[in-house]
């Protein structure tokens, strides 16, 4: 199979390559490889995004010899290899993986707001309270907790939050009692601020934890750090968040991107 990529054929608008980088940045891997135009990204298994091969220039290499390659490099670190495919990637990748048994799963979306068609709303109907660039450890339980995660996963997700290299903020929202009921992250990189790790208390959705603690994180980027507009990554069959993200003003869909993994 000695295919090549075409020149075209990674083509994203540029706002869309922009917002790209910008989501790279935003979630740092643990260990990176960069190999003939290809991003490898590892992080001891923690979400498919810092666990993934991404296509992001042509190379000049053969596919297969490609695909060989990382998927050495997971077979090395212990890890079932996953490709991360943009939906302008080219069909001579799709059709690489698929002759190698590599099924496609968990379409996401992403989704942009212009700050100039939509500004963030100044005030919000619960409390917000801030942790610059780390989150606290009452954060980190929360988060934890809402996402019913076991305890080897926090210390994985707290060392990829100790990678990040741009400025950040760690939002909360408490109820009356004082208990947290949602929180969510925002980073800032080129003007643009990524929403990630948003997650509220599966017994308290639709009270608008969550519309407080990302409004918050919008108005600090736009005031604070003179953000121009803002992006989020989104399963799209997630339509309560997409709902959600919609009225906030998230109305642009950039792109779409699926995984690919072994069948096997």
């Amino acid at each position: 199979m000695k295919v090549k990529l075409s020149g075209e054929s990674l083509a994203l608008t540029p706002l869309a390559a922009r917002v790209e980088e910008v989501c790279l940045n935003a979630w740092p891997a643990l260990q990176e490889i960069h190999y003939d135009g290809w991003l490898i990204r590892l992080a001891d298994g923690q979400t498919r995004r810092t666990n993934s091969v991404n296509a992001v220039g042509i190379g000049s290499r053969p596919l297969d010899e490609k695909i060989q390659y990382c998927e050495a490099v997971y077979r090395r670190h212990a890890l079932p290899a996953c490709f991360r495919i943009l939906s302008s990637a080219p069909r001579e990748l799709e059709e690489a993986l698929d002759a190698c048994g590599y099924r496609a799963e968990a379409e996401t979306s992403t989704l942009f707001m212009d700050f100039a068609e939509h500004s963030p709303p100044a005030a919000f109907d619960y409390a917000v309270e801030f942790a610059a660039n780390a989150p606290s450890g009452e954060w980190m339980s929360a988060r934890m907790r809402f996402h019913d995660h076991n305890p080897g996963e926090r210390a994985k997700i707290e060392r990829i939050l100790q990678q990040l290299a741009l400025p950040a903020v760690f939002a909360l929202v408490r109820d009356a009692a004082g208990d947290i009921r949602s929180v969510a992250k925002g980073a800032v990189h080129d003007g643009i601020v990524c929403l990630n790790m948003v997650a509220t208390d599966p017994t308290s959705l639709r009270r608008g934890y969550s519309r407080a603690c990302v409004s918050a994180i919008l108005r600090w980027a736009k005031d604070d750090l003179n953000a121009v507009g803002a992006c989020l990554q989104v399963v799209s069959t997630n339509a309560p968040a997409i709902r959600l993200y919609q009225g906030l003003g998230f109305t642009h869909e950039l792109y779409r991107y699926h995984y690919r993994r072994p069948a096997h």
